[in-house]
């Protein structure tokens, strides 16, 4: 039977016009993402925990200031931010430039469904339901220790470097129970990791620079800068730079089950595997959604 390639679309645009708003990119059960377009002064949820999941960031234009309980944190464009679960936080759009940013919820919790009602709302009593709803408690009087929150720059500036060579670099930002985030910078021809799944955990690219080939179970997909594949358990896949130029993207598994520790090469057990027999996952369930950028 003839199979059907997967194909790029555009994401959900769930509140805004032109290039301001809310563009809900992926909502499974380990990841929930949301791209953000907002002009200085704009986006500043109240202060609130998170009880049952962690929240990231990666900041691709212009400043947000977090607000914790140890005060405010500014923070520039190519870095990457993480609350934890507990840690009482909010944010807002600074500086004199419109910001872009990636909203990231591990696990979702819902996170898509939350997106739609709180654009939805009309009234402080239908946002005060919306964040009943979903996992975003008031901020209590003392939350869990804001040190927790991290900040790095991305690009190789900050981060633990798993490698580093011409050619080839791999930076790990963030190594948490709920999320492991890194970033790869590859050059023509750099072979990235064969075909396999992973059962237990979702994986996921946001290819930032160049192109990345990303072989599944029935064919190859190609997926240029501004693209995010999310590959959900059980779905055959690998990644490669095979273009002539240089590529490069951040690289998320959710939950984590020791990646940071795989990297390492101190994770023999990680779950990471030969593709099945039976091909595995359909890979029609692979979420391609191009960023507005």
């Amino acid at each position: 039977m003839e199979q059907t390639a997967p194909e790029i679309r555009d994401g959900e645009r769930v509140t805004g016009e032109g290039e301001v708003g809310v563009t809900l990119l992926a909502d499974l059960e380990q990841i929930g993402v949301a791209e953000v377009r907002s002009a200085p002064g704009g986006i500043a949820p109240p202060p609130h925990v998170h009880t049952d999941h962690a929240e990231a960031f990666l900041l691709l234009e212009g400043e947000l200031t977090f607000e914790l309980e140890d005060g405010e944190h500014r923070v520039e464009a190519e870095s990457c931010v993480f609350v934890p679960r507990g840690v009482a936080h909010t944010f807002a759009v600074t500086g004199d430039r419109p910001a872009r940013f990636l909203d990231i919820h591990v696990p979702s919790r819902g996170f898509g469904e939350f997106v739609r009602r709180l654009h939805a709302a009309r009234s402080e009593e239908e946002l005060g339901a919306a964040r009943a709803a979903f996992d975003q408690r008031p901020a209590p009087k003392r939350g869990a220790d804001p040190g927790l929150v991290l900040v790095r720059r991305t690009g190789g500036a900050e981060g633990e470097a798993i490698t580093d060579r011409p050619g080839r670099r791999a930076t790990l930002l963030v190594d948490a129970e709920e999320l492991t985030l890194s970033e790869f910078a590859y050059g023509a021809g750099e072979r990235g990791a064969k075909r396999h799944v992973h059962h237990d955990h979702a994986d996921a690219f946001l290819v930032v620079e160049g192109e990345l080939a990303f072989p599944y179970r029935d064919g190859t997909l190609l997926a240029p800068a501004e693209t995010l594949v999310l590959l959900p358990p059980d779905v055959v896949h690998g990644f490669d730079n095979d273009s002539a130029g240089s590529a490069r993207c951040f690289n998320l598994h959710m939950p984590s089950f020791g990646f940071g520790d795989y990297l390492r090469g101190h994770n023999p057990g990680f779950d990471q595997h030969d593709p099945p027999p039976d091909g595995g996952a359909d890979p029609a369930s692979m979420v391609l959604v191009r960023l507005t950028g």
